[in-house]
Order: structure tokens, then C-alpha cells, then sequence
């Protein structure tokens, strides 16, 4: 997560970091028209990926997200029955990130 966002924050994002699902679902909450995408990682403490997929689609169901896993294809699985276009296995490249998340960015709006 640090990592990512310190990264990200070179090419000149801005990040907000959650160390849960819950976090990042109240962050959300309270930041949406501040964020244009959020990543996620499928297992998390608290709230796992799937529950806070839903959690942010049912704030706003156009969110952009991006789904992230190191582990089986089960996870993408989940991603994809959560409404999730975008999934990055772990690990990615600085490059991959960067073109997953060029591409979400500039995504036409599914309203």
C-alpha cells in the first residue's frame, strides 16, 4: 500500500490511503467527488475486497475500481461478480499500474 502510493505519487497522483476495507469505504464516503479511482486489494482485514466493492458501488455505482490479488483466480472471480472491470494480479509492474489506471481514468462513464 505504501509503496504503491508513494509510487503513484511520483507520476503525480494524488493518493488517500486506507489500511481496511472500512477505512476506505468511510473515505469514500466522505471523499467521492475527490476521487476518480480507487484500488482495492481482495483480501484485506476488516472488510474484505468483494464487501467493499459493493459498499462503494452502493454509494456510487460508477465508481472506478481497480481490483488487485496476489492470489487464485478465485479472487478475480469475485472481483468480476462484485462489478469490477479492472483486475491486476500480483505482482504488477510500476508500468502496468500506470496503464490500468490510464485506461479506468479515461473510461466513458457506464450511465
Amino acid at each position: 500500500r505504501k509503496i504503491v502510493s508513494r509510487t503513484l505519487g511520483k507520476f503525480g497522483y494524488r493518493i488517500m490511503l486506507a489500511e481496511n476495507g472500512s477505512v476506505a469505504v468511510s473515505l469514500y464516503s466522505r471523499h467521492q467527488h475527490e476521487i476518480a479511482a480507487v484500488i482495492t486489494d481482495m483480501a484485506m482485514p476488516i472488510m474484505d475486497g468483494p464487501a467493499t466493492i459493493t459498499a462503494l458501488k452502493s454509494i456510487n455505482p460508477n465508481v472506478k475500481i481497480i481490483a488487485s490479488s496476489g492470489l487464485s483466480g478465485e479472487s478475480i472471480a469475485k472481483a468480476m461478480n462484485a462489478g469490477v472491470r479492472h483486475f491486476i494480479p500480483k505482482p504488477y509492474t510500476v508500468e502496468e499500474m500506470l496503464e490500468m489506471l490510464d485506461e479506468i481514468l479515461h473510461e466513458k462513464s457506464a450511465s
